[in-house]
């Protein structure tokens, strides 16, 4: 996990797929410390664990004081319903602004960029599987912005997509870390 980390670059949009919770907050709080440490924007969007959890999480195993990141705007802790559909459904256009005035800021703050992860997980409890391929599909399999992103799902909703589905997410990203065809 940590090797395929090492592998990333700059507008990568990346698809992972994950068998366990641990597996995934595993890889992504090594992948948002990396982002901190240079100078990077960082953003985590869950529902699996909740914003104490996060920051206790950050706080024990990064020794930072993410109170004070988050009051400068280096980390923000999100819930995916809060950034995704904070209206009841999700907004497309909403959440690409969000990402461009995201970037703009960290821009004018003297930052290298944003690193991103988004779990997916809420889209499929909520019933938003179409409103998620329709999201992912005006999103670049390669961005052309200063950030890398991490769109972490889980293999059990990967298993309930349709083939279609599915290589409509693999078209809109790379790399893609997934074993399911």
């Amino acid at each position: 996990m940590a090797q395929r980390l090492e592998t990333l670059e700059v507008g990568n949009h990346v698809i992972a797929v994950y068998a366990t919770k641990e597996e995934k907050f595993n890889e992504a709080f090594a992948f948002l410390k990396e982002g901190l440490q240079r100078n990077e924007v960082i953003v985590l969007t869950t529902t699996d664990l909740s914003k104490d959890e996060i920051r206790a999480r950050m706080n024990h195993e990064w020794k930072v004081d993410v109170s004070e990141l988050e009051s400068k705007g280096d980390i923000i802790i999100r819930t995916t319903e809060e950034l995704y559909f904070p209206d009841s459904i999700p907004n497309i256009q909403r959440t690409i602004a969000l990402w461009a005035t995201l970037i703009e800021n960290s821009h004018k703050r003297g930052k290298r960029g944003l690193r991103v992860v988004g779990d997916m997980a809420s889209f499929f409890r909520n019933g938003f599987t179409k409103e998620l391929l329709e999201y992912e599909s005006c999103l670049e399999q390669k961005f052309n912005f200063p950030a890398i992103g991490i769109c972490a799902y889980d293999s059990i909703d990967i298993d309930s997509m349709t083939s279609e589905q599915i290589r409509q997410l693999r078209e809109r990203h790379h790399p893609v870390w997934m074993d399911v065809q």
